[in-house]
């Protein structure tokens, strides 16, 4: 069997249908591509639910009206991880809302409600769940009081997520949505991380976050994809309208990655590259380049370098897009929902180390 993973998806501006009644003539040629598979799946981060306002600390909140799961299906997509720091930005309602709608249109999805999906296909049995890590400033995780939100990235969920597996003869495909944004290179902990899991089993890894692309590992039998990048994003607003966030040409670049299981392993995978362009989606051979930024993660004998290199791109990067943290900048977070998400961060850092730990000391 063919699957297709697909990284992050946001039916916002240009790919609204509100917005844009022509949505789907910029996306007809990729919708072509993905009929070529037996299942499509991608990283869900807008809400697909009718509610404008939100109590959540965050300095970016994303929704989309429910018009737009009709994008889900003329895309082919099959399933959706709702794993993510963004799927709970209009709480519970707007998550709750999210699937209802999904299920009306015969999306499937995981990642959230402590679910997972298990298929047969082409005679192949395959276990798909997503886990968004504390890292990536998300809320609505599930905790110990309540089993309604989003799938923590901890190291008992992953463990008992492979236990599962392993029970029902599954082979496992994680969705992760971790890692530091604008950069092409993974935490040194998320490196260490994946090389633990794929040590107990094969497993491909589907991670997502970054909103560029990031280097791609093949340990023995398991496959690890670090980020593909935006799938399909545009500029971004916050809802006191004082942030914008636009797109650079780095988020405008992603790729599919194809991947084929037989006998319950993976026998081949390919990069089909693409670019956001203003006439649509146009592909390009990106192999190259994702081969060229995955060298990194197999020489990590000097780790101060590569933790400098990651670094200093992250932070060009930032003053690139947000500009320099002046006095301008600062009144622009002096409000509830920066100061908030600043407050919360805080204590979602302490439950960062604290499985990052657990996972590297295994």
């Amino acid at each position: 069997m063919k699957i297709a993973f697909l990284g992050d998806v946001a039916f916002i501006g240009k790919y609204d249908l509100i917005i844009n009644s022509h949505s789907k003539d910029r996306l007809k040629v990729m919708a072509e591509k993905l009929k070529e598979f037996d299942y499509v799946v991608a990283n869900l981060e807008s809400p697909l639910t009718e509610q404008n306002k939100s109590w959540v600390c965050k300095s970016m909140h994303l929704r989309t009206p429910i018009v737009n799961v009709e994008l889900l299906n003329y895309l082919n997509v099959d399933a959706v991880s709702l794993a993510n720091n963004h799927i709970h930005d209009f709480g519970l309602k707007g998550l709750e809302e999210t699937i209802e709608v999904l299920e009306n249109n015969g999306v499937e999805w995981f990642g959230a409600k402590e679910k997972y999906l298990i298929k047969e296909i082409k005679d192949e049995k395959i276990c798909f769940s997503g886990f968004c890590c504390y890292s990536t400033n998300g809320t609505g995780y599930i905790e110990r009081k309540n089993d309604i939100g989003i799938n923590a990235l901890t190291y008992d969920n992953v463990m008992q997520q492979l236990e599962l597996d392993k029970e029902n003869s599954a082979f496992s495909i994680l969705s992760f949505h971790w890692g530091t944004e604008h950069t092409n290179y993974p935490n040194l902990e998320h490196i260490s991380l994946a090389n633990k899991i794929t040590a107990r089993k094969d497993v491909i890894i589907h991670g997502h976050h970054p909103h560029v692309i990031q280097g791609v590992q093949r340990y023995k039998g398991s496959l690890i994809a670090y980020s593909l990048g935006n799938f399909l994003f545009d500029d971004c607003k916050s809802l006191n309208g004082k942030f914008a966030l636009k797109q650079t040409e780095d988020n405008k670049k992603s790729y599919v990655l194809e991947v084929e299981i037989k006998n319950n392993a993976i026998v081949d995978y390919e990069f089909k590259g693409f670019k956001d362009e203003d006439q649509g989606f146009v592909f390009f051979n990106i192999s190259n380049e994702i081969e060229q930024i995955s060298e990194a993660l197999e020489q990590l004998d000097d780790e101060v370098s590569y933790e400098f290199k990651r670094k200093e791109q992250f932070e060009k990067a930032i003053q690139n897009k947000f500009g320099k943290h002046d006095l301008k900048w600062l009144m622009s977070r002096l409000n509830y929902y920066s100061i908030g998400a600043r407050i919360s961060a805080k204590f979602r850092s302490k439950k960062y180390r604290r499985e990052m730990e657990k996972f590297l000391n295994d």
